[in-house]
């Protein structure tokens, strides 16, 4: 399980409850989050993938089922990228496609997301974030704890290398079975758009929207999105 960008490994608390009866789950705080901070260097997506190899090598695992949320998702793309071998498959929540092809507009606006941020007053920006992110009160809470834990030097390292992930494969598919959500309320980002395009890119993907859900949809709507979670992992169970 990879969280999104500034909060930690309880964003999947609602779903670690529902699953550990029956599987072995892998909650970490990626670099420069939760309890794996300080961040004493520039944060990477390729970086936090090779530490999440490392955990799957310390435990013995050479292959697993991997579940993502926004940034989150960057790291088990790329993991799937690089080595498609270790992922038997993804699910990704809220999340975009990191090797799809992006509009002029759309790359400019993730390379200069880092800068606006910098200039922006870090108070009026975790306060948007956590507007942006939630429509749930006890949510919003959660995120306002996690963001408030960083410094705006440290939120601003994690957005240099979230800014730098994406790169275009016009050849490349992801093979492995592939569940795609997002929060019908979600306004971050082109996350709607991107992801309807990337289903049909890779159509053996399974692809739901949320409902009553905004950005962190599996904490908005834990019950709706544990069922599709479920619906997703069973067929994998059995086989």
């Amino acid at each position: 399980m990879a969280h999104g960008a500034g909060v930690d490994h309880h964003q999947f608390d609602k779903q670690i409850h529902y699953l550990q009866d029956d599987y072995q789950i892998i909650s970490w705080d990626m670099r420069g989050h939760g309890s794996s901070r300080p961040l004493n260097k520039p944060f990477r997506i390729v970086d936090a993938m090779e530490d999440m190899i490392a955990i799957l090598e310390a435990l013995g695992r050479e292959d697993s089922i991997f579940m993502g949320q926004s940034a989150g998702t960057y790291i088990i793309q790329e993991l799937a990228f690089q080595h498609p071998e270790r992922v038997k498959a993804m699910i990704i929540i809220d999340g975009t496609c990191i090797t799809a092809k992006l509009s002029i507009l759309e790359s400019l606006s993730i390379r200069i997301s880092p800068l606006i941020f910098r200039l922006w007053p870090y108070e009026n920006l975790k306060k948007a974030m956590v507007e942006a992110s939630s429509i749930k009160p006890d949510i919003k809470q959660y995120l306002k704890k996690k963001f408030n834990e960083l410094s705006k030097e440290e939120y601003v390292k994690i957005w240099d290398g979230i800014s730098t992930c994406v790169h275009y494969e016009p050849s490349y598919h992801v093979h492995c079975p592939l569940l795609l959500v997002y929060g019908e309320h979600d306004k971050l980002g082109n996350i709607k758009k991107a992801m309807k395009k990337w289903a049909e890119r890779d159509n053996q993907s399974k692809y739901g929207i949320i409902p009553y859900a905004g950005h962190v949809s599996n904490q908005d709507n834990p019950e709706y999105f544990n069922k599709m979670m479920m619906e997703f992992l069973m067929p994998l169970t059995i086989n």
